[in-house]
């Protein structure tokens, strides 16, 4: 079963992502994108991420998982590269009623990021059923190109 929203109004509410690497950059660049507070946890990051960390825009919590990281968390990603770790994660995130992105096994999540465009005041996301990333994003950048101003 699947029901789209746009979620509002997430003031104190953290997102925790766990996985500092290019799937935890990428999901950290779509929450910044959005004013969503950042905590991430790993005990190493990409270049981007450090940046991000030293300038202020994200805590950075420098050390592997541990459980209790998601209890209170608003939006948890589980975005390792550890199978294992990543389904602690998710077991974690159910247990405390949060919730779930888990990016190596979208099935054991209970929500998914979209394709999304932000363009003016205008916020376009873009989801299929059957998890096919590389249509949703397709289908996003096509809309993009109907809303350029003409040329």
């Amino acid at each position: 079963m699947r029901f789209p929203l746009t979620l509002t109004n997430l003031d104190g509410r953290t997102a925790v992502v766990v996985g500092g690497g290019i799937v935890g950059e990428r999901k950290v660049r779509s929450l910044l994108a959005a004013g969503v507070p950042v905590r991430l946890i790993s005990p190493s990051a990409t270049s981007q991420l450090t940046a991000w960390a030293e300038s202020g825009k994200l805590e950075w919590t420098r050390r592997r998982y541990r459980d209790g990281d998601v209890d209170e968390a608003g939006l948890v990603f589980a975005a390792t590269n550890v199978r294992a770790v990543n389904r602690e994660i998710a077991s974690a995130a159910h247990r405390h009623n949060r919730l779930v992105n888990v990016a190596d096994a979208p099935a054991e999540g209970n929500f998914h990021s979209p394709a999304v465009l932000r363009k003016d005041d205008i916020i376009v996301s873009v989801s299929t059923v059957s998890a096919r990333p590389r249509a949703a994003t397709s289908t996003r950048d096509r809309i993009a190109e109907l809303l350029e101003p003409d040329q």
